[in-house]
């Protein structure tokens, strides 16, 4: 067989030719797109791209260690490609290249087509030093490349600088990190994320092997701005080229988010401030993304269904003109540790974000999989004292864009996690600080800190996030960011529109989950793949239980009650935010392990709070009318919380930390307070993993939220108004009320098919799968087929349906303009039934049930598939068993009636005809024998007297669709 020698993709000796081919292939990886090209026809886009231009950062006075620059792009900069992840082995910067005299290149001419010498690039330039020194003169700003540092590895980490308001842009939002070296190719280099999937032992054939067999990732390529340094042989790079682009995939962002395909306009971008020490250097972006035009709205035929609106362009809402924006990104540039933390192994009992690769070096056999937990690095003054100061506490900034009104609460969030460390052994381990309003640098760059910053949210809801960013080869966390909406701060201050319950979310920003996991940590299976929701589903939460307070007269929404309510939320979410960013998963089984008994304890909740953890997603603990009060919100950590630290945290000699470690993260096996499941087991069948519920038994807290959730409509309706009051008041508590009784949908319908988990050893003795038992599960549907499907439950009072008011003012406005007024119970009522039937009458559920009767020793105690379908059809089709009329009476259904008995008939024609799976096998045998029985019904129901036409009508149609369906030839594989 033929050997070929891996050979660069261009000959390394210089040349014109070379030159203008190395220049091409700069130009290919950027896929730049300039707008100056565009027609004058182009409107506002050309105004917005002309102004942007015209209003260029100028450069500001920068301290002996900074340099800031607002840089424009050269004609022809390069680009990155994609973005990824990437490898390592530390690396200590090479030393700063010294300054160059203009006359030492004079001498002799450059040659054709070389990049002009050094001195001359930056004759005149102002140079400071740092882990990347920077050069600055006029709008230009270049970064000086130490010889010693080509091909060493360092830390990139990004931020969004400056965002859009909505749709997940939110200034302070950290991207993922990468391990990138800088890489020379002739006269090109290049920006090169490492590949850290897989590792093995340095300096062997097998780490030989594992270099050929994983790639790494170009993300960004650019010709040397000049040549080498004469004597130091630095070089120097167009700090824009560099980072220009689109490294954090914004685009794929946008066009997920907004469906339209922007495009970066890097001729109106530039670099707006840049600074360097020997910690790092930071660079921040303003990038302009633009569109020449908006595709126009799609006409529909009269009559013709609307078009799925998810796959529409959906411009932003929030730009003076939604064909231009802007996007900041602020860059991260730092060595990494030069003394590796030790590194600490995940345990699946215990929530941490991990760092995951495969291990090579592993040649005992089994899983070479490596799982290592995601923390700060604490390290005792004392390693002989039971609880010591640390060396280097965790530095923990408050940005001053956090309102002072606001900061106390904030602050207060932050520090409660020092109670956590202190058990662990470190005392003080968190150092609080406020950012100084005439502070000169942000808290969106640096390494070793964590940074909490507000931020402006349009629109409804509100969505905190904590994410950190970390030393892939270690797991120690580098930096931080806990982000918090303003919005939070106005509960029950929203409008009408902002109140709509979510029935059925659809997260756009999962789809771009490759470049914005979540909350960011970690490379393994336990990313944050999912975004956390708590503050966005928890101000829902915390809008209706203070409409409820003001309603039972117990808070006044302008009083003293209203803002400590508030400030206990923004505690709350605080704590939570930041136990992301110290390296904790959500813990979804924490609220278990507090009794419903001792919710109602004032005593109990003022100490140990409402839950076991504040990384679960709490409901608000109310009361119900006539019942005790306790407190409503966590105000303090949870026991699981301690717990969760100490594994993380704790110092042992190295002898006995493996056994020390076992040791304690059994204790999640015996300690019911130390209960764990996490996003993966939220979405799973475990009905005791749910989020934003309360207390031993969801199925309880299910029912307590119906009652809680009529009360505020009950209320709602016998208030009375004064003359000047608005009446959207009855709308926004409406939607409330229905957005309440959507929750307990998720929580009764896993009992139904639901399996028990546990995170437990073979030592445990403990089964890992319990089936719900069959008592349990047909409670569960009791209450979904007696509340849910019940008429009477979304039956209300004519004439304040009457009175839904909506804001009018807000009716009209940009990319606004609202001409129906009316509000259909029917329809958010069906789209609360349609997610109790999605959860009911599907594969999954019939697979599990079938799996079940394995699991028990007495199967016939279990519901089956079987009596899930009957048990739906005959509460959904009641009325075709009910008692004839009472003569000269008319038999009816009404339309929320009609409307989920036709959902039910498209779901049980569905599984009758298709194939299925052999694990499935039983769905369509199960809906055929009960569509034979329906048609029965239906046959004797239309040839009886009594019907109303429309009812009539409505029995005879479905009557004739389910005869179709069952006279459908059915395909059966392997027959």
């Amino acid at each position: 067989m033929k050997r070929f020698a891996q050979q660069p993709l261009i000959a390394a000796k210089p040349g014109a030719a070379k030159t203008a081919l190395l220049g091409s292939l700069a130009l290919l990886l950027a896929g730049c797109a300039s707008l100056t090209g565009a027609p004058a026809t182009g409107g506002a886009t050309t105004a917005a791209t002309a102004a942007t231009a015209a209003s260029a950062a100028k450069p500001k006075a920068a301290p002996a260690s900074t340099a800031v620059a607002a840089t424009k792009p050269p004609a022809a900069a390069a680009a990155p490609a994609a973005a990824a992840s990437g490898p390592q082995a530390a690396a200590r910067p090479g030393p700063a290249a010294s300054g160059a005299s203009p006359n030492a290149a004079a001498a002799r001419p450059p040659t054709p087509g070389a990049p002009p010498p050094f001195a001359t690039v930056t004759k005149d330039a102002k140079r400071v030093d740092g882990f990347l020194p920077l050069w600055t003169k006029d709008e230009k700003t270049w970064l000086e490349i130490p010889a010693k540092m080509l091909d060493k590895p360092f830390f990139l980490g990004s931020s969004l600088a400056t965002g859009l308001g909505e749709r997940f842009f939110y200034p302070g939002l950290m991207h993922n990190e990468q391990i990138v070296s800088l890489r020379r190719e002739g006269n090109m280099v290049q920006l090169v994320a490492r590949n850290m999937h897989a590792r093995g032992p340095l300096n062997t054939p097998l780490a030989r092997a594992i270099r050929e067999s994983y790639s790494d990732s170009l993300l960004a390529a650019m010709p040397m701005a000049s040549a080498p340094h004469e004597d130091s042989k630095a070089l120097l790079v167009d700090a824009y080229a560099l980072l220009g682009g689109d490294l954090p995939g914004a685009l794929t962002q946008l066009e997920t988010m907004y469906r339209l395909p922007y495009a970066l306009d890097r001729s109106n971008s530039s670099i707006v401030e840049a600074t360097t020490q020997a910690e790092g250097t930071h660079i921040t972006v303003r990038s302009h993304f633009a569109i020449q035009k908006l595709p126009a709205r799609p006409v529909t035929a009269p009559g013709a269904p609307p078009p799925n609106p998810a796959g529409l362009p959906n411009p932003p809402t929030v730009v003076p003109d939604a064909r231009s924006l802007f996007l900041g990104f602020a860059y991260t540039l730092a060595p990494l540790p030069e003394q590796p933390m030790a590194v600490r192994r995940a345990d699946p009992r215990v929530g941490y974000f991990t760092e995951s690769f495969v291990d090579f070096a592993n040649d005992a056999g089994g899983d070479r999989r490596t799982h290592l937990i995601n923390r700060w690095r604490l390290e005792k003054k004392d390693p002989a004292a039971e609880v010591s100061e640390p060396k280097t506490p965790i530095r923990v900034v408050m940005d001053r864009n956090i309102p002072e009104k606001w900061r106390a609460p904030v602050r207060a969030g932050i520090l409660e996690w020092n109670q956590a460390f202190e058990r662990a052994g470190f005392r003080n381990a968190i150092a609080v600080e406020q950012q100084a309003d005439d502070a000169t640098w942000s808290t969106m760059t640096g390494i070793r800190m964590l940074s909490v910053r507000w931020f402006a949210l349009e629109g409804p809801g509100a969505t905190a996030v904590g994410r950190s960013q970390v030393d892939p080869r270690t797991g120690e966390i580098l930096r931080g960011a806990s982000i918090i909406p303003e919005n939070w701060v106005r509960i029950d201050r929203t409008r009408v529109g902002d109140t709509q319950p979510r029935l059925a979310t659809v997260d756009a920003w999962a789809a771009t989950a490759a470049t914005a996991r979540g909350h960011g940590h970690g490379h393994g299976e336990t990313d944050h793949d999912a975004r956390c929701t708590l503050a966005e589903d928890a101000l829902v939460q915390a809008d209706f239980a203070f409409a409820l307070l003001a309603e039972r007269g117990e808070l006044d929404p302008t009083g003293p009650e209203a803002e400590r309510f508030i400030a206990d939320s923004l505690k709350d979410v605080t704590m939570h935010e930041v136990g992301h960013a110290l390296g904790l998963r959500h813990n979804f089984k924490a609220s278990t392990g507090v009794t419903r008994a001792q919710l109602r304890d004032a005593a109990f909740t003022s100490a140990r709070g409402v839950s076991n953890s504040v990384m679960d997603y709490n409901a608000i603990n109310l009361s119900l009318d006539g019942e005790a009060k306790a407190s409503m919100q966590m105000a303090t950590l949870g026991a699981y919380d301690y717990w969760a630290v100490e594994y993380g945290y704790r110092q042992y000699p190295p002898e006995l930390e493996v056994q020390a470690l076992a040791t304690l993260a059994g204790r999640g096996e015996r300690e019911p307070d130390l209960a764990y499941a996490t996003d993966e087991d939220a979405a799973g069948p475990d009905p005791e993993a749910n989020r934003f519920d309360l207390g031993d038994d969801p199925l309880a807290f299910a029912t307590r939220q119906l009652k809680l959730s009529r009360e505020l409509w009950q209320r709602t309706a016998t208030r009375t108004l004064r003359a000047d009051d608005d009446m959207a008041i009855y709308r926004r508590n409406l939607q409330r009320m229905l957005a309440g009784v959507n929750s307990v949908v998720p929580l009764a319908t896993r009992y139904v098919g639901g399996l028990h988990t546990r995170r437990a050893t073979a030592g445990s003795g403990q089964a890992l799968l319990t089936p719900v038992d069959g008592p349990r599960q047909r409670e569960a549907l009791d209450l979904v087929v007696g509340e849910l499907f019940n008429s009477a439950s979304f039956k209300f009072d004519p004439l304040l349906m009457s009175r839904l008011g909506v804001d009018q003012l807000d009716r009209v406005g940009r990319n606004r303009f609202q001409t129906d007024t009316d509000f259909s119970v029917s329809e958010e009522a069906l789209k609360i039934q349609r997610r109790a039937l999605d959860a009911l009458m599907n594969d999954a559920l019939a697979a599990r049930l079938a799996d079940a009767e394995v699991k028990v020793f007495e199967p016939r105690t279990l519901m089956s598939y079987a009596e899930v379908q009957r048990r739906l059809q005959d509460a959904i089709w009641s009325e075709l068993s009910a008692e004839p009329a009472a003569r000269g009476g008319r038999r009816d259904v009404d339309t929320l009636r009609r409307n989920l008995q036709r959902d039910h008939l498209r779901r049980l024609a569905s599984g009758m005809l298709r194939s299925a799976h052999p694990q499935t096998a039983d769905v369509p045998s199960v809906h055929r024998f009960q569509a034979l029985a329906l048609q029965a019904k239906l046959k004797a129901a239309v040839a009886a007297p009594g019907w109303s036409d429309m009812a009539l009508a409505h029995l005879t149609d479905s009557l004739a669709v389910l005869g179709e369906a069952l006279r459908a030839p059915l395909l059966r594989q392997g027959i």
